[in-house]
């Protein structure tokens, strides 16, 4: 029997959140968990795989709006990909990333983005790896600080309201210039960022909140837990930093100032970090920090004009791009692109390519996380040497991409 995909229904979400839970190993859900989960579910943006009435494929999208450099696109946030360890291998996931791209396009979004599980299986349906992250881990005895701006606000600890009130507001300041990171809404921070019940699972505490503030303005914010331990009667404790976000500089050291000082730490850890931490040029010893880089932020573009004229550049000039798709042939065309301070231009050409790529290379590049020219010495993608050059001066952008928390 054929694979039926559609869009759940409100009463179908229980099954297929358990169905989720199944595909991505993890333990069935406790009721609150769903209960946030289903507050931030788009149905209408919902997929479902059903074999005979059986649910064994699950996909999601959340629309949100993601900076891109000099500004902000619509975007769809692709989430809950799995398929039922039964049904592999016959077609099921395919089916649900073409009829969730083509619902992309005729919604006008220019991307999809996604955080992927697995690194291997999104390039073949035409994402490309546009941001990267990091893993930080440091011994609390060698964090000393010996470079930095001033810190000289107040550091206070907020109860989970206050932060609800306090929080978005840095973030969408921070967001602003930040290409990768994108819009939260009430209910997202209600129900994802900082839900009700958190964690559960697992040997750490309840969470803190903290507030930068400089004259009674917040300026940055750091939420973290604690795991407590001892070893031979010495504190052994671990301190995980969930999300720490500032406006401005000084915030960003008097937030780590004041994360390096928790009492009864031996080890810090943080996830999902900027790959380009300032933090690592300010220790006095910054071999002691640990850092593991991953892939994080995936590109699908699937309207190539409307997503590189939705970017600024950072120096004027043309170039003129052939772009191949061979997963579903939206985004493929020969293309123009002018960057000028007014604004860029994109629109279909027939002039012969300078430099042709994939629509994976093209969404790596979309938001300044790679060079074109280090693309090409990774053989993906063909240019002449002034073209590259030329494109690695108008993509370059600064801050490098960073998505700080997984959708």
């Amino acid at each position: 029997m054929s694979i039926e995909i559609r869009p759940i229904t409100p009463d179908e979400f229980d099954t297929f959140y358990a169905a989720m839970a199944v595909g991505f190993g993890s333990p069935q859900p406790r009721p609150d968990e769903a209960e946030d989960t289903k507050a931030t579910c788009e149905f209408d943006r919902t997929l479902a795989a059903f074999d005979d009435g059986l649910l064994v494929g699950t996909a999601g999208i959340f629309s949100f709006n993601m900076t891109v450099p000099g500004g902000a696109l619509p975007a769809a946030g692709v989430t809950w990909i799995t398929v039922a360890p039964t049904h592999r291998r016959r077609g099921v996931l395919s089916g649900m990333m073409q009829r969730q791209l083509h619902d992309v396009r005729e919604r006008g979004e220019p991307f999809a983005a996604l955080w992927a599980s697995e690194s291997i299986i999104y390039g073949r349906f035409g994402y490309g790896l546009a941001a990267e992250g990091v893993d930080l881990k440091i011994d609390r005895l060698r964090t000393t600080l010996a470079h930095g701006p001033e810190a000289n606000g107040r550091v206070r600890m907020i109860k989970r309201d206050e932060a609800l009130k306090t929080f978005p507001a840095v973030y969408d300041r921070f967001r602003a210039g930040q290409p990768g990171a994108y819009g939260r809404s009430e209910t997202w921070w209600k129900h994802h960022s900082i839900p009700e019940r958190d964690g559960g699972r697992g040997p750490f505490s309840g969470r803190f909140f903290v507030v930068y503030e400089e004259d009674g303005k917040a300026q940055g914010y750091v939420r973290y837990r604690i795991r407590g331990d001892d070893k031979d009667g010495v504190p052994n404790g671990t301190l995980a930093v969930q999300e720490l976000i500032a406006a401005t500089d000084a915030a960003y050291a008097g937030l780590w100032n004041y994360i390096f000082g928790v009492d009864l730490i031996a080890e810090i850890r943080a996830h999902f970090r900027r790959i380009d931490e300032p933090l690592l040029w300010m220790l006095a010893d910054p071999r002691r920090l640990v850092r593991r880089p991953h892939d994080s932020l995936w590109l699908r573009i699937v309207d190539v004009a409307a997503a590189l004229q939705g970017r600024h550049y950072a120096a004027e000039g043309g170039l003129t791009l052939r772009v191949e798709d061979e997963s579903g042939g939206w985004a493929a065309g020969t293309y123009d692109l002018e960057a000028e301070p007014e604004g860029a231009y994109c629109r279909p050409s027939q002039l012969t390519p300078e430099i042709t790529l994939g629509v994976g290379d093209l969404g790596a590049a979309l938001l300044g996380g790679v060079r074109f020219s280090t693309l090409a010495r990774a053989g993906r993608i063909e240019g002449d040497e002034a073209a590259l050059r030329r494109a690695d001066a108008m993509f370059a952008w600064e801050p490098l991409p960073w998505c700080p928390e997984v959708f």
